[in-house]
């Protein structure tokens, strides 16, 4: 079976991927992977077992031409299932098992919300697009949560049963294993101030501004650590300055593994404004950290029990991301309550059980006749 991605980057999705290659039982499938560009900071996680292949570099300067690339790859391995995450590769997917004129079964992954998404107007147009006219072709579509899948039912219109829901699996006795290993740098100069940590891509929908916004509204004095990069990094320095946050406020970039920074934490928030399956805060979970999340569409709402395993607050709120997390900051007591049953929740995606669910799908599609 062949999996496909653009590139091994810090996303979520290659994570999820390296992952999933990584626990994949080998007495059923052997597994390669195809990257549209080989590279990323996740290459180093695939298996040593793994075959990787790239689609070359871009010839004729257009994107289109990753088609015929992966098509060619298509027909040399001749796999029994091609596995694509994201939009745009499912997209090149679809076409290239065509243009290979083999008889691969194909399963799209979709892995962020479709409603509500503030990326640009025409990469939004070209995603809609692809999965009104494209994604009908796949013998199965596998999304991160409930609620994607809902806006695939009710606003595409696909079949129940060409739908599934698998959770993003986590390595969690890794995750434990190695916030003890590592030896993260000293955060704050005064080691007893509590730590709020937010972790992922620097970008708009990451809702981050959001974060340093409420902690100028925070009363319990506390620090801001935000793990990751990004292109809205300078943007969230200068309103960290204009709000008198600077030395309150730390970037120490992306960290890999980030498990041993995380341990650290008084308390973990997810300000997104949409997710698809927020690992960042699985990951925090695991490693007992009281949470708070907005009831971002997609993610947060399916892992997060209010007020029993963390806290939800609305999206586009700083006072009430402030009111949670000083809730938290001012109760040892809750927090502790909270933090176990966060690491009692997290146990439901750990690697092994998430990827025999992945592997069921497989056999399904591929045992079931056209």
């Amino acid at each position: 079976m062949a999996f496909f991605v653009p590139a091994l980057t810090g996303g979520g999705a290659e994570r999820v991927v390296t992952r999933i290659l990584r626990h994949l039982d080998r007495s059923k499938f052997h597994p390669l992977l195809v990257v549209m560009e080989k590279g990323g900071i996740f290459l180093e996680d695939v298996p040593p077992d793994v075959n990787v292949r790239d689609c070359g570099k871009r010839i004729l300067g257009r994107q289109a031409e990753r088609m015929f690339l992966f098509a060619k790859i298509l027909k040399e391995e001749k796999p029994d299932v091609v596995v694509s995450f994201l939009w745009f590769a499912n997209a090149v997917a679809v076409i290239a098992c065509r243009l290979s004129g083999g008889n691969a079964r194909l399963v799209l992954s979709e892995r962020s919300t479709i409603l509500g998404s503030r990326e640009g107007f025409l990469q939004e147009l070209c995603r809609r697009l692809a999965i009104r006219f494209l994604y009908p072709a796949a013998d199965r579509i596998v999304v991160n949560s409930e609620s994607l899948r809902s806006q695939l039912l009710g606003h595409f219109r696909f079949p129940e049963s060409t739908v599934d829901v698998i959770h993003n699996p986590l390595d969690i006795h890794e995750v434990q294993a190695r916030s003890m290993m590592d030896d993260p740098p000293a955060l704050p100069a005064v080691v007893q101030e509590p730590i709020v940590i937010g972790m992922g891509r620097f970008s708009q929908e990451k809702g981050f501004d959001l974060l340093v916004r409420a902690m100028a509204i925070v009363k319990f004095p506390a620090r801001l650590v935000l793990l990751g990069e990004g292109r809205e990094e300078r943007n969230l320095r200068r309103l960290a300055e204009s709000l008198g946050l600077s030395r309150r406020v730390e970037f120490p970039g992306f960290r890999k593994p980030p498990y041993g920074i995380l341990r650290q934490a008084t308390v973990f928030v997810l300000p997104s404004r949409y997710e698809g399956f927020p690992n960042g805060l699985v990951e925090a979970m695991a490693l007992g950290v009281p949470c708070v999340a907005t009831r971002c569409r997609t993610g947060p709402e399916e892992i997060i029990r209010d007020g029993e395993n963390g806290l939800l607050v609305p999206v586009e709120d700083p006072g009430s991301l402030a009111m949670a997390i000083d809730r938290l900051l001012g109760d040892a007591t809750l927090r502790e309550r909270m933090g176990g049953a966060a690491r009692d929740s997290a146990r439901r995606y750990d690697a092994p059980g998430i990827v025999r669910q992945f592997e069921e799908m497989i056999s399904g599609v591929v045992a079931c006749p056209r």
